[in-house]
């Protein structure tokens, strides 16, 4: 009798962002192509890929925990992403690791898999990133999707980002704004539509500087993608709040594919903490775009990014944060503690906040934030009703989101995932609407 001949099987595991979802996904294809089987996390894989992220320092210890998890798998070990691009050598040094690779070429880690099992493990690992990889980031790579595991996808616009804030490494680990070609995204997208996806996300590192260097526009993508047969909803990935401009507002109010929720990477409600930190406008001037959008755009919903923390904070300055939120009235808030990042110009700023008092505030305006968002949601389901996208199933129901980003659970007859049907508001608990499909 014949051996029977087996698949590789690869696992591509993903810390971070949306751009690094989409990656992963990039990968995931090309691995695909060249004959891999994929395995979710946790399964039994020949190679373990892992697209980490280091933007604080516990996504980094995060990062580092997984690769020493996936290596206890007893499969190769690639390491990809931020974590790669910033501390190679400390990558490669972990246990079980095969190879190292940044981000200028990430797809270069679905290549490296197939070395590894055509070849065997290499006796130490390849370090495949240099530090003159981030000067010479002068052109995106060119990667795509042609389908995605649920009904909605991410598209990657651009990489890299032009910002000098005081406070991060990214302009350090993905270069400068490089952005894809419009033609390059609209084809994408129409094959994703084609292959049953209902709402994409356009997402970059910097979403809002798409087209800086090429000369084309934001809003000028938007609205072709909005012309995509299949496309009923569009969504952006993280945007600065300099990008709600009355050009912007004019072309949110026109498109109606583009959804009304925002997510700001406002990162303080204070101007003087948002001068230090070195971002590009004041707590005014984004309350009064975020109020020109609403105005605009009734029920638009904004969930944020805010630090806390950032040297020099006083308890004033926290205050301000405070009341910004409760004057936004935002659905979703992501609050990190300042972290020291090495190499940044705030990790030797005067004035550095303690720990217990970074808890202490996170936990405030954890807790602010669920207050605010579950008395907003307790308004929002006196409409009655709204159009849910179900995307998974979650305790026994079938959960989906709003065109605002509200998430949505109903009992699971009569729904399949990658419907969008109607649903009848019943009752708000722990930041979740619950209904009946009509």
């Amino acid at each position: 009798m014949g051996t029977e001949c087996r698949m590789p099987a690869a696992s591509v595991i993903t810390l971070g962002c949306k751009v690094n979802q989409y990656e992963s996904e990039a990968i995931a294809e090309r691995l695909r192509a060249l004959g891999f089987e994929l395995v979710p996390e946790g399964g039994d894989a020949d190679v373990y890929i892992i697209n980490t992220c280091a933007v604080t320092a516990e996504a980094e210890r995060k990062s580092r925990q997984y690769i020493r998890r996936a290596a206890r798998g007893g499969g190769a070990v690639i390491v990809c992403g931020c974590l790669s691009q910033s501390l190679p050598s400390a990558a490669a040094a972990i246990g079980g690791v095969a190879s190292v690779i940044g981000n200028k070429d990430k797809l270069r880690a679905a290549d490296e898999a197939l070395n590894i099992i055509k070849n065997g493990v290499p006796d130490k690992p390849r370090i495949l990133v240099s530090d003159g990889d981030i000067a010479g980031m002068r052109k995106i790579e060119e990667m795509s999707i042609t389908h995605a595991p649920r009904t909605r996808a991410y598209v990657k616009i651009c990489d890299g980002c032009d910002g000098r804030c005081a406070y991060c490494l990214i302009p350090s680990m993905r270069g400068p704004v490089r952005s894809r070609a419009e033609e390059d995204i609209v084809s994408e997208v129409t094959a994703l539509a084609r292959g049953g996806v209902r709402e994409v996300v356009l997402t970059g590192i910097e979403t809002a500087s798409y087209g800086r260097d090429t000369g084309g526009a934001l809003t000028g993508l938007i609205r072709r993608a909005a012309e995509i047969p299949g496309i009923e909803r569009i969504r952006l990935g993280s945007l600065e709040p300099t990008v709600i401009t009355p050009d912007f507002i004019n072309m949110a109010k026109e498109t109606k594919a583009l959804v009304p929720h925002y997510h700001l990477s406002l990162q303080s409600g204070c101007s003087r903490t948002l001068a230090a930190m070195r971002r590009k406008y004041t707590a005014e001037s984004a309350m009064a775009r975020m109020e020109a959008l609403r105005a605009a755009v009734p029920g638009v919903m904004f969930t944020t990014d805010l630090i806390v923390g950032f040297p020099g904070e006083t308890e004033e300055d926290f205050e301000e944060t405070l009341a910004f939120v409760r004057r936004v009235r935002f659905l979703q808030l992501h609050v990190f503690a300042f972290s020291q990042r090495r190499g940044t110009a705030a990790e030797k700023m005067d004035g550095q906040v303690p720990e217990s008092i970074k808890h202490e505030r996170s936990s405030r305006l954890i807790q602010l934030g669920e207050d605010v968002r579950d008395a907003l949601l307790r308004e929002y389901i006196a409409v009655g009703s709204a159009p849910v996208l179900f995307e998974s199933d979650i305790d026994g129901m079938h959960s989906g989101r709003t065109a605002s980003f509200v998430e949505v659970r109903t009992p699971p007859a009569g729904v399949r995932q990658g419907e969008i049907r109607d649903v009848r508001f019943i009752s708000v608990r722990d930041g979740v609407v619950y209904g009946e499909v009509i």
